[in-house]
């Protein structure tokens, strides 16, 4: 009987090293390659990957002022008190240009407000402890970090520091590939001597489901992010080339090729 009884617990640690080997994991790696018209490998090139959108409105318009204003009129100064901090959003979102991030203080406070990419690293101050005075305050971010390069597309999280509280608010970037060059980027990634470059599925926001505000701030449903990718990349010896509807199957990896002509 013991003998019967371990080798069903043996039977079973086999069967369940089995499955847990061999069952695919959630993440996925995508694998590039960029090459030359003559299959060289190139070297340094930015790689940037555009998201296709689910939404019954158009993503986001563009803004003619890009510079953030600490001196608005103060509004609804005799309406009832206002909460110490609110988050009122960002809009439109997603954007593609540049979008206006709001809040409203209820007091006078110290604030500072930074832009963060998906590792948590600061990309953009866009307030630096400066103090603001009660009321709702607007600024319009133009999507670019603090060496003025166009930021990678995705998830963007604005991080709001007042006095000894954190808060922080999500948006979308969605910049047109199509009218960004090689020197204005802070890619997602660069190739390497042999022309390879990795992007981590865990690194995209796909799937995320989002609020959608149109140009004035009006909320018009929401956004999803699709499992399809576009893969671009881009080098100062030549125009930029891209793959188009890249499917991303959770648990399975993919290669790409990119060529230069």
């Amino acid at each position: 009987m013991k003998k019967i009884v371990c080798f069903c617990v043996l039977l079973l640690a086999i069967v369940t090293g089995c499955g847990q080997a061999t069952s695919p994991g959630s993440t996925s790696e995508i694998y590039g390659t960029v090459l030359d018209a003559d299959g060289n490998p190139i070297e340094n090139a930015k790689i940037l990957v555009n998201f296709h959108i689910d939404s019954e409105y158009p993503i986001g318009e563009k803004f003619e002022n890009n510079l953030f204003d600490l001196n608005n009129e103060i509004k609804g100064v005799d309406d009832p008190p206002m909460p110490v901090f609110e988050i009122l959003g960002n809009y439109p979102n997603p954007f593609t240009n540049s979008t206006c991030i709001a809040f409203s203080l209820g007091i006078n406070c110290t604030i500072s407000v930074y832009i963060e990419d998906n590792s948590n690293q600061i990309v953009k101050t866009i307030i630096d402890s400066q103090l603001c005075s009660a009321g709702i305050t607007e600024f319009n971010w133009n999507g670019k970090d603090n060496d003025n390069n166009i930021i990678k597309n995705g998830l963007e999280k604005v991080i709001f520091y007042i006095e000894d509280e954190i808060y922080s608010h999500t948006c979308f970037a969605f910049l047109d590939c199509n009218e960004v060059f090689y020197e204005d980027i802070s890619p997602l990634c660069m190739s390497d001597y042999s022309g390879e470059f990795t992007i981590q599925s865990d690194d995209l926001p796909l799937n995320y489901v989002g609020d959608q505000y149109d140009e004035n701030g009006n909320p018009v449903g929401d956004f999803t992010v699709t499992p399809y990718i576009d893969i671009w990349a881009f080098h100062p010896d030549y125009n930029a080339v891209h793959v188009d509807s890249i499917f991303v199957e959770s648990g399975k990896d993919i290669h790409v090729s990119l060529s230069f002509e």
